[in-house]
């Protein structure tokens, strides 16, 4: 399985993590993967009735999860990492960044397990980047150890 096909899977996962702890509306088994060639967002769904997309990006300190890709390979099953968050520097490409996509587009961090930042840490650390507006996304989510809407229009 190539590296892109092993993101595709773990991003519908988080989605359907993010959809069944947030409540939002969006119709079971609607989603799909958008096609980055076309322009569209990471997933492709139908939301509140209405086509709609979501990009997705996930917290991880780089750092972090290389230690923890080396912990699972070595025999002790250990590695020593430390790193920073890029979650604003994620976010910065992610709101200068286009979609060819007529639906409205959400933004979905979310945290799979490789940083020690709280949740409200990193919406901390967020926010300050959508002082200009939120791009072509009409929210911003971020889903951790609970779901949190960051930011809409």
């Amino acid at each position: 399985m190539s590296t892109e096909e092993s993101k595709s899977i773990v991003e519908l996962e988080m989605f359907r993590r993010f959809v069944l702890s947030s409540g939002l509306p969006v119709t079971t088994g609607s989603e799909r993967k958008g096609l980055a060639a076309l322009g569209e967002p990471d997933i492709l769904c139908e939301f509140s009735g209405q086509p709609a997309g979501f990009e997705l990006a996930e917290t991880c300190a780089p750092e972090f999860a290389a230690a923890a890709s080396a912990a699972l390979k070595s025999p002790d099953g250990v590695a020593v990492a430390s790193g920073d968050d890029v979650s604003r520097t994620t976010l910065r490409k992610k709101l200068a960044k286009r979609y060819s996509v007529a639906c409205p587009v959400h933004l979905l961090f979310y945290r799979n397990g490789l940083t020690v930042l709280t949740d409200e840490m990193i919406i901390a650390r967020l926010q300050p980047e959508l002082a200009d507006g939120l791009g072509q996304f009409q929210t911003i989510w971020f889903h951790g150890d609970a779901t949190h809407l960051v930011a809409a229009v």
